[in-house]
């Protein structure tokens, strides 16, 4: 029993110095903050950010306003003198992990506000974490109807060519998730899940993992061609509603970490995006260039740590260049 008592002391002290000295190392892990964003059941695009809740994502504060985005409340029309636009998008646009004030579509409304003095802007982040061109079409539709935009534009991502199948509602703040989240505070444990992680996908690779490295590459695929006829019909529906309304429609296609570090530098999905756009006529801004020459000077600043979504570096540079884009358009 004393030399148990003893094996369990020493392995304890060894564990606490090795986080120690991990966490001296590494970035410190995300805090997490509850309760995390909670969803609703949705009938049309099966979940919905519960309306008028107070929350977090990680450990900075979200409010999701009366209609169920993150962002204020606003009025039907804008005001006379504001140019309105609303920001559709995945997570990588909700700002996960991110104030709101530090996701690319306010950071856009504060650069076009700077630069313009003719005009007032107004950005609406409509962005819904887990969500698909197919979800974004419905949620134009009705944020269209809600708000009345000038502009829309569309932060596409490469993950957004598989239409979803999750229930991603009430799923946050369950008794497992809140386990994950305390398993998640220790760099020990997380440095041994990315290892774990990275072997198993060397040796034994997921389909998903497969499938988005193909996508990638731009391989021709059977399967993938369905994906992109749902991708090309959401977004020729996008373009058809935005026409009508006399709204402007642009598309900023994000990369992933990893086409932005170079280690994945294939760009055969943005390729094929670029000949939708095209021939649907929808300006299309490819977001890769300025974010890997940003990469040789920041590095992985532009990501954050131990999650990977765009930090607030990386949506100002997003932001900056469809600010310039936007304005030279106009």
């Amino acid at each position: 029993m004393k030399n148990l008592f003893l094996f369990a002391v020493s392995v304890m002290v060894s564990v606490i110095i090795l986080e120690i000295a991990l966490r001296v190392i590494l970035p410190s892990p995300i805090t997490w903050k509850h309760p995390q964003e909670h969803y609703v059941r949705d009938p049309e695009i099966g979940h919905w950010m519960e309306p008028d809740q107070q929350a977090f994502t990680h450990d900075k504060v979200v409010h999701i306003n009366s209609v169920g985005i993150r962002d204020k409340e606003y009025t039907e029309q804008a005001q006379k003198g504001v140019y309105r636009i609303l920001a559709l998008g995945d997570s990588q646009t909700f700002g996960n992990g991110l104030e709101l004030s530090d996701t690319w579509p306010k950071q856009l409304e504060s650069l076009l506000n700077d630069y313009s003095k003719d005009i007032g802007y107004e950005v609406i982040n409509s962005g819904l974490p887990g969500s698909d061109t197919w979800q974004h079409e419905i949620i134009l539709q009705r944020m269209i109807s809600r708000y009345h935009p000038d502009a829309v534009i569309l932060a596409f991502y490469v993950n957004d060519v598989f239409r979803s199948t999750k229930n991603n509602f009430n799923t946050k703040n369950k008794l497992e998730s809140k386990v994950t989240y305390l398993l998640k505070s220790s760099a020990l444990l997380l440095t041994f899940r990315i290892a774990l992680r990275s072997i198993r996908q060397s040796l034994f690779p997921s389909d998903w993992h497969l499938k988005e490295l193909a996508l990638l590459k731009g391989t021709n695929d059977i399967s993938f061609d369905k994906l992109w006829q749902q991708v090309n019909s959401s977004l020729s529906r996008i373009k058809l509603v935005c026409d009508r309304e006399k709204i402007k429609f642009i598309i900023a296609s994000l990369p992933r970490r990893d086409q932005i570090s170079g280690q994945l530098p294939w760009e055969g999905y943005h390729k094929r995006l670029q000949t939708i756009a095209s021939r649907l006529h929808i300006p299309l801004i490819n977001m890769l260039e300025p974010l890997q020459e940003s990469y040789d000077d920041y590095g992985k600043a532009l990501f954050i740590p131990w999650d990977g979504h765009n930090s607030k570096l990386a949506n100002k540079i997003v932001a900056e260049s469809l600010a310039s884009s936007f304005l030279k358009s106009n």
